[in-house]
């Protein structure tokens, strides 16, 4: 096994941290916050870069707000600089893990994300049910003879165990620069324990979550031998024509899972006959169309009448409503959703007129 090591002076080295700030400060140079850093951008990376050199270096306390989206989460914003950092470590260890990791891992990882992962489960419930070979007397062409497991970790984020995740990446990173920084990343947290849990919303933890939970891709695939299987952060689906078989996953999943100090959530580990329908990514996906699931519905419905009532009242204007609603249907246009799609633009435009 290939391990690397002297990675901590690439990772301060100017050229380095530079290519860490304009990735940071991309899409939001109308922050203040960024604004403010821009100034004197050249003097803030040579004083990160002696705090990194004599590791002097803390972060900043995380801001935390509630975000209710439809279930409520707590989400954690570094400073600044703080994430000047967490990208100049990414630059240097995601090369190291990147290859390691699986092709059906689909969250936060380039040339991935929620449209692949969509497609590739289309892919992959044509071939668990034979090309759509329908059960014995079925009632339509929907009632396919396919399973899936459908499942996520409880309490994921506040539950990632600080030592196995530095362990994991020992196997491989032997600098001890980069574990030092790995740790004084994962100390900035807001949970009630030392040595557990990252926080929402940092760019580091979103690489974190692939590192550890890579652990349980390669049990799958390379152990069970699952053929398919997606996994999205911390929810995943595994596709079988066989009921039992997935079970016997389920069991051997959730006795892994314990090695890494996670379990399966008991409320939401389900094993789902395809007719059904399967919750995944904001659709319920069947075999020959997907639909908006209720809660994401209802989501874009409330978040389009605030605007609308922000609109009425003149702090905003109709341009925000319909880009909203524009990046929605950007969303949306991936299931059967052309009828629901336009009736929500007509109903919104409707009420955009009568206020003009």
């Amino acid at each position: 096994m290939k391990t690397y090591n002297q990675l901590f002076q690439r990772l301060i080295s100017p050229e380095n941290l530079e290519i860490a700030y304009w990735n940071a400060r991309k899409n939001k140079t109308a922050n203040p916050v960024v604004m403010e850093f821009e100034k004197h951008w050249r003097l803030h990376l040579a004083v990160l870069h002696k705090e990194l050199r004599n590791r002097t270096y803390a972060p900043f306390a995380l801001k935390k707000f509630i975000l209710r989206d439809p279930k409520t989460r707590t989400i954690c914003v570094s400073n600044f600089r703080d994430r000047v950092v967490h990208h100049a470590l990414i630059n240097i260890i995601q090369p190291i893990f990147e290859p390691r990791f699986i092709h059906d891992s689909y969250a936060s990882r380039k040339g991935r994300g929620t449209l692949s992962a969509l497609k590739r489960f289309d892919l992959f419930l044509r071939k668990a049910s034979g090309n759509g070979k329908l059960v014995l007397g079925a009632q339509n062409a929907n009632v396919v003879r396919c399973f899936a497991l459908k499942a996520d970790i409880k309490h994921y984020f506040q539950t990632v165990d600080h030592d196995i995740l530095l362990s994991i990446i020992k196997k491989y990173v032997k600098d001890e620069g980069i574990i030092w920084l790995v740790r004084t990343i994962l100390s900035n947290n807001p949970t009630d324990s030392e040595y557990k849990g990252m926080p929402l919303g940092n760019w580091t933890s979103q690489f974190f979550a692939n590192i550890y939970l890579n652990e349980l891709d390669q049990f799958v695939k390379h152990k069970l031998k699952a053929r398919y299987y997606i996994r999205y952060v911390d929810d995943f689906v595994i596709l079988d024509k066989t009921k039992a078989v997935l079970q016997d996953y389920k069991e051997q999943i959730n006795v892994f899972l314990k090695t890494l100090k996670l379990e399966l959530h008991p409320d939401k580990c389900d094993i789902i006959p395809l007719c059904k329908g399967v919750g995944f990514l904001g659709f319920k996906v069947f075999y020959h169309y997907k639909l908006v699931r209720q809660r994401n519905l209802r989501k874009i419905i409330n978040k389009t009448s605030v605007l609308i009532g922000e609109y009425k009242q003149g702090s905003t204007d109709a341009t925000k409503v319909l880009d909203v609603l524009q990046s929605w249907n950007a969303y949306a246009m991936h299931g059967n959703t052309f009828h629901l799609r336009a009736r929500l633009r007509q109903s919104a435009e409707a009420k955009l007129m009568k206020n003009q």
